[in-house]
């Protein structure tokens, strides 16, 4: 009999909301723990992994219940506790068409901020190597960004980083007593775990790999209205949309807004944009989970201005009564953009063509990003791009064939 212990610390990239169940602060709070600090459990981590490995109904290694035949699964899986200092941000959100809000699609969310550390613990029985070994292609898939824990993952959260991954392996009668003295909870323990993080094998995935480096043409504008770190706004009435150390960023949300419409303008086939980007109908209750990714752009070395403007009737020249507000906003900064397209898609080669248009839409400046773009914000040229580490860039700024 084999006891293998896996012990991973890992990184938030981008926000993480798991929820509670519970709406007291929002629409949809994060999972605490006994002591008020966001814990992800352990069923996120089930779930996600064995939709990966595709187990089937009767998996014998992710156990299965049939009536009066049952198997235990082979993976134990635990609770991810926080190891850093967390904080859990609010999201404003609402559902947009032609860049006007849906009725009775606004809703408001907690998240965990991304670069908080979390640790959780695997323990796997009586494994064959093949069967470690897709465990630990699962493991590799997550630190590679193409599985993402908790909800709106394909909207730019619950993106991962292993940044520690370790292994204790005990084999039974042999190994017994070491096996009864090991505390798999001591994470600062050293006596039985190695490290094992290269031991992390990619699998053949199933994505293309878009990554976009942008330069900011001017000002954005994604509004945050909620208090942050317990204050209020201050002296603006909106701020660009931050992090509690005052990072200003892009939410996956706002580039998928942007992208989808430009792309089924492209497109001009609902269903086929409705297959790439998913879609909600309550009016018959059906769905389907989107096959693009979006990451969340941390925007860097920008300038923050805070600008008071006033609405101008067009016929009088005046100010309108009650039109006056202040923004702090940021300019001319950095960003990246990572977009994951899953091969699946019925006809990728078309899928992967018209997101080429897409961005050279971007990078032209007919495509904006956020609130205002009527008044220039949100505009953005491509400096540089790659498709699965290829480099594209000439196909998007010199307008060449779309590789």
């Amino acid at each position: 009999m084999t006891f293998t212990y896996y012990k991973m610390k890992f990184r938030l990239v981008s926000p993480l909301s798991v929820g509670s169940g519970e709406d007291e602060h929002t629409d949809c709070d994060v999972a605490l723990d006994s002591s008020g600090n966001p814990f992800i459990p352990a069923t996120a981590f089930a779930g996600v992994i064995r939709h990966l490995c595709g187990a089937a109904p009767h998996s014998e290694v992710f156990g299965y219940i049939d009536g009066e035949k049952s198997a235990q699964s082979k993976i134990r899986f635990y609770d991810a506790f926080s190891v850093s200092k967390t904080f859990v941000t609010l999201r404003d959100m609402v559902a947009l068409e032609n860049k006007v809000g849906k009725k009775g699609a606004k809703f408001d969310q907690e998240a965990v901020e991304a670069q908080t550390d979390f640790v959780t613990l695997f323990e796997l029985h009586n494994m064959t190597d093949a069967e470690q070994l897709q465990f630990i292609q699962a493991l590799a898939a997550f630190d590679k960004g193409y599985l993402r824990l908790g909800s709106k993952t394909s909207r730019g959260y619950g993106q991962i980083k292993v940044i520690e991954l370790k292994k204790a392996c005990f084999v039974l009668p042999d190994d017994r007593a070491q096996w009864l003295d090991f505390e798999p909870y001591d994470w600062d323990s050293d006596t039985n775990y190695t490290n094992c993080q290269n031991e992390l094998r990619e699998m053949e995935h199933t994505f293309l790999h878009f990554r976009l480096e942008l330069k900011q043409n001017g000002a954005i504008s994604i509004r945050s209205y909620t208090a942050r770190n317990g204050k209020e706004i201050g002296d603006a009435d909106f701020e660009q949309l931050s992090t509690s150390k005052g990072i200003p960023v892009i939410p996956g949300t706002s580039w998928a807004g942007a992208f989808r419409e430009r792309f089924r303008y492209f497109a001009n086939d609902e269903q086929f944009t409705n297959e790439v980007f998913g879609f909600v109908n309550t009016d018959n209750n059906t769905q389907q989970k989107s096959k693009i990714y979006f990451s969340e752009s941390s925007i860097s070395d920008s300038t923050r201005k805070i600008i008071t403007r006033n609405s101008i009737d067009r016929f009088s020249a005046a100010t309108k009564d009650g039109a006056l507000y202040t923004e702090n906003t940021v300019y001319n900064g950095n960003c990246e953009l990572d977009l994951f397209l899953d091969k699946s898609i019925s006809d990728l080669e078309k899928a992967k063509k018209i997101l080429f248009a897409v961005i050279r839409d971007l990078h032209r400046g007919y495509l904006a990003v956020g609130g205002l773009t009527a008044v220039g914000r949100g505009l953005f040229n491509v400096t540089s791009m790659t498709v699965d580490g290829e480099d594209c860039t000439a196909a998007i700024t010199e307008g060449g064939v779309s590789a």
